[in-house]
């Protein structure tokens, strides 16, 4: 694995925290709370995405399929149960992005179940049930 998981995920820390200093300059009518959870979903949405662009996810598979999926399924457990959070009326966020976390949140779940345990032209899958 050398130096290129290092050098991925070392790019994934700097564009999630360049992600992060961004959205905390902006000024938005957020509450603190809800401000965090924003962050949280938008930094673990940007490393899913990154984990799939980079290759590091078939790094990581490469040497256990259980490890990538299990890294998988936390991201997009997460988003999605944040994402409900925010949905639901006593968070008190009126941005309408919130929908559209949930939508990415929910695609993100899908893609995995797709990727690791649904079989594709005629290859079995990853993890095989």
């Amino acid at each position: 694995m050398g130096i290129t998981l290092y050098l991925l995920i070392g790019l994934l820390l700097i564009i999630s925290i360049t992600g992060v200093l961004i959205y905390l300059n902006h000024k938005s009518p957020i509450d603190g709370k809800n401000k965090v959870i924003v962050i949280t979903i938008v930094t673990l949405q940007i490393v899913y995405i990154f984990l799939y662009f980079t290759g590091a996810l078939a790094m990581i598979c490469e040497t256990n399929v259980y490890l990538g999926f299990t890294v998988c399924v936390l991201i997009s457990l997460i988003c999605l149960l944040l994402s409900i959070w925010l949905i639901l009326p006593f968070s008190k966020f009126r941005n309408a992005i919130k929908y559209l976390f949930a939508f990415f949140a929910v695609i993100q779940a899908l893609t995995t179940v797709v990727i690791f345990l649904l079989s594709e032209a005629g290859m079995l899958p990853l993890i095989q049930l």
